[in-house]
């Protein structure tokens, strides 16, 4: 194995253990979210999360599961930052949509979940095609 190979190997390990902290957070919100508000979103938040870690293991290719773990991530944001909109705006504390999303996208789920994807994209950049290439000459 190369080194490029090993790197590839280390980003994807830490890549799958933030993406099972993102699925197991995603499981327990599964079974503490209250489903009669915004049903619709609040599943479409916690099923992201659950999917986090079996799109990274089970999508193939590498560069199909890191666009489609990018797509998810981006909507579980969107997701996120509507149900945090509507908590606050119910509580009166929202400054503005912009001011919600960023304090939305510092949290630790949202970060983990970006830096899986963006572990993922280095991962498929230092990828070790060497034996594919080597067919090709």
């Amino acid at each position: 194995m190369t080194i490029r190979g090993i790197v590839w190997a280390i980003l994807l390990c830490i890549a799958g253990i933030i993406g099972a902290g993102v699925s197991i957070h995603g499981v327990w919100s599964a079974l503490s979210i209250d489903l009669k508000q915004d049903t619709v979103l609040s599943c479409v938040y916690c099923g992201l999360q659950i999917l986090c870690l079996p799109a990274l293991l089970f999508v193939r290719p590498q560069s199909r599961s890191a666009i489609l773990l990018s797509l998810m991530a981006l909507t579980y944001l969107g997701a996120y930052s509507v149900l945090d909109w509507r908590t606050c705006s119910e509580l009166g504390y929202c400054d503005s949509v912009v001011a919600t999303v960023m304090q939305t996208l510092s949290t630790d789920t949202v970060l983990g979940y970006f830096a899986v994807v963006i572990l993922s994209l280095i991962a498929m950049l230092v990828n070790d095609h060497s034996t594919h290439w080597s067919h090709h000459r």
